[in-house]
């Protein structure tokens, strides 16, 4: 063994740890993180919609389902990344009921970390947005119909 061979396996083994090693540990952290918030984001589009689809008026239902996905945002601990939901219009006739067989469609927008460091915080991100169509019952009663 030579003067010049000396040592380094050491500088190896850091540059080890530090390329293959890091990167992947920073993924297993952050990968379970990404995958609740697009399970958040579905479950807060399905009640939502849903929400909606079951109420008297679009307007309660709107508020109703606005309200769901908030408070799924918020049992998730994620209200400051909680991007809002939005809705489309069920009432094509214009009654204020959702129309019997039509659909609504909601879409709910969370904020994901791109990384997540413990005792750090997050670093960089991106938007996931979930939607989610829940179909009117065709032979559901309406408010205030015989």
């Amino acid at each position: 063994m030579t003067g010049g061979e000396r040592g380094s396996v050491p500088i190896e083994f850091a540059l080890g740890i530090g390329v293959l090693v890091l990167p992947v540990a920073i993924l297993v952290l952050v990968f379970p993180t990404w995958i609740e918030r697009q399970s958040m984001a579905r479950m807060a589009a399905q009640e939502a919609a849903r929400a909606v689809a079951v109420a008297g008026t679009v307007a309660e239902g709107v508020a109703d389902g606005a309200a769901l996905a908030a408070q799924i945002a918020d049992n998730h601990d994620l209200a400051d990344d909680f991007g809002g939901v939005a809705f489309t219009d069920p009432d094509r006739d214009g009654d204020g009921a959702p129309d019997r067989g039509g659909a609504v469609t909601a879409t709910v927008t969370v904020r994901v970390p791109l990384t997540t460091i413990p005792l750090i915080g997050h670093g960089g991100g991106f938007t996931l947005t979930a939607s989610h169509t829940e179909y009117v019952d065709a032979y559901r009663s309406l408010p205030g119909a015989p």
